[in-house]
């Protein structure tokens, strides 16, 4: 052979070997995620509910209130280590179905407890949550109170706080309260319970004269039942003095 083709055989050659090399090298770490075993693990999930205009969960164990969360669910999955690890925990949740209204075209009775049959398919994982399969999910049922949602007008009373100077008092007959009424919304049992909503508290340490508040907020007293609006009222405050405590006769 010529020292032309010896030379383009040795080239032929190596560049045979360098791709003998490169083949395993760029499929191994594949070959490794292929054949690397699942693994499984339990996390905790945050409970929601669906959107529904006619019903609303009144204060459950599971769900609790934003202020204070109560017991999550427990979600079993399974994927490779690396997709669990990289996993948002914080956006893992259960979506509660509400299913349909229980008390259109019925005569109101109250609040009802329902049992709600979950499954896997009510657990949401993050959109990123690629790999990821829900295996179980526990406990597999919910018993939650709802109640008719309803949105209502009701009247403000001022929540007050703090005593007056002495010898006087506010004149609670001639508070003047604007607007007067508040519109809410929630729980239907808990707006007909209450009645109405409270602007303030409304401080009156060491008041001796007249005065005004121009934007006292306004509450509801039910975490299941929100003030839509106004969310503000301006209050007017008169004080009286009080009249003295007459001495013994004789004295």
């Amino acid at each position: 052979m010529s020292e032309s083709g010896n030379r383009w055989a040795f080239r032929t050659l190596a560049a045979l070997i360098a791709v003998g090399v490169w083949l395993p090298a760029s499929f191994c770490p594949r070959v490794r995620e292929m054949t690397e075993p699942p693994v499984e693990e339990s996390v905790r999930a945050r409970v929601t509910t669906e959107d529904h205009d006619q019903m609303v969960v009144l204060g459950s164990p599971i769900l609790g209130t934003p202020e204070d969360p109560k017991e999550e669910l427990s979600v079993l999955i399974r994927g490779s280590e690396d997709a669990i690890e990289s996993l948002n925990r914080d956006q893992i949740r259960v979506q509660v179905p509400l299913g349909e209204n229980l008390f259109g075209g019925t005569t109101y009775g109250g609040p009802r407890q329902v049992a709600i049959i979950l499954s896997t398919e009510n657990v949401v994982l993050p959109e990123d949550a690629e790999g990821i399969a829900v295996v179980s999910l526990t406990p597999e049922q919910l018993t939650l109170t709802l109640d008719e949602e309803i949105s209502a007008q009701v009247p403000v009373q001022v929540a007050w706080a703090g005593e007056p100077i002495g010898g006087f008092s506010v004149d609670h007959d001639n508070v003047r309260i604007e607007p007067p009424q508040a519109t809410v919304q929630g729980s239907r049992s808990e707006i007909n319970r209450l009645g109405y909503a409270l602007a303030g508290p409304i401080d009156t340490d060491g008041r001796g004269v007249d005065f005004v508040v121009e934007q006292a907020r306004v509450r509801f007293e039910s975490d299941d039942v929100v003030v839509e609006f106004p969310t503000f009222v301006r209050v007017e405050v008169p004080m009286i003095e009080a009249p003295q405590p007459q001495g013994d006769a004789g004295s």
